[in-house]
């Protein structure tokens, strides 16, 4: 038997009430079926989180900084210096198709500072680069360039065995014990590793159940890994993940439904 816990919702540093429905159990729903061909392997041991770092580069006198995390349509902040006589400067995103491609401008202040707003529209690992309005073709080519990765955001839940004694077991076919590792979806494949991110920090774990079924929720993070990601205690939170192997086992989308603010 597995068991939740009423939550206290927060998204995004806002708290708001929730309750959690009686019978939202994974494990209970599913009896312990297995629901792809080969169960994921749980992890047992605390997981460590790595605290992302700001993401820096400087060439032709103009200084980039950037978080090395940012979250897919949200306002993101990209900052740095230059000097005061090029006036602004434009920040471009690498993209497949178009090249380089201007996503925000920013006025160089006297002190030689700037600070731009922009919203990534892609996930995975992207590139920025700050170039001077009035800068040769060749010199953008060696402008100073930050690696980001955007994740996409969901709102995630938690849960856990009903006794550490007593290890329930998820639809998957894992075990589920207070230390085991790992996230329900509703259609990501059994085993498929997913890197989340939380308040500048991530973790890479598997999936090993299905869920959650509340309509507003993506994710529902085993007791383990919500600790490892430093927040047991609120109920509802909102990370950014990347699956990292894999593909839905269903048609739907894997981040649907999603609650964009």
């Amino acid at each position: 038997m597995i068991v939740r816990r009423r939550p206290v919702a927060f998204l995004a540093a806002a708290m708001l009430a929730v309750a959690l429905p009686a019978g939202s159990a994974h494990a209970a729903m599913h009896g312990g079926a297995s629901a792809d061909a080969a169960p994921a392997a749980p992890e047992e041991a605390p997981a460590l989180t790595t605290p992302l770092p700001v993401a820096t580069a400087s060439a032709n006198g103009i200084t980039i900084s950037s978080n090395g995390a940012v979250l897919l349509n949200r306002r993101a902040t990209v900052s740095g210096s230059a000097p005061a006589r090029l006036r602004r400067v434009a920040i471009q995103q690498l993209t497949a198709k178009r090249g380089w491609q201007q996503v925000a401008t920013a006025t160089i202040s006297a002190k030689g500072s700037f600070k731009a707003a922009w919203r990534p529209r892609a996930v995975g690992a992207q590139q920025l680069r700050a170039v001077a309005g009035t800068v040769a073709a060749r010199a953008a080519d060696e402008a100073p360039q930050v690696d980001v990765t955007v994740y996409r955001p969901g709102v995630a839940s938690w849960y856990g065995p009903a006794s550490p004694k007593k290890p329930g077991k998820t639809a998957c076919g894992v075990p589920l014990t207070t230390t085991t590792l790992g996230v329900a979806h509703k259609t990501l494949r059994c085993g498929t590793q997913v890197q989340l991110y939380y308040r500048g920090a991530t973790i890479v774990v598997p999936v090993i159940d299905r869920g959650p079924f509340i309509t507003g929720r993506t994710w529902d993070l085993t007791k383990a890994t919500a600790e490892a990601l430093g927040d047991v205690e609120r109920g509802l939170i909102t990370v950014g993940a990347l699956p990292l192997n894999g593909k839905p086992r269903l048609k739907t989308p894997y981040d649907a439904p999603a609650i964009r603010r």
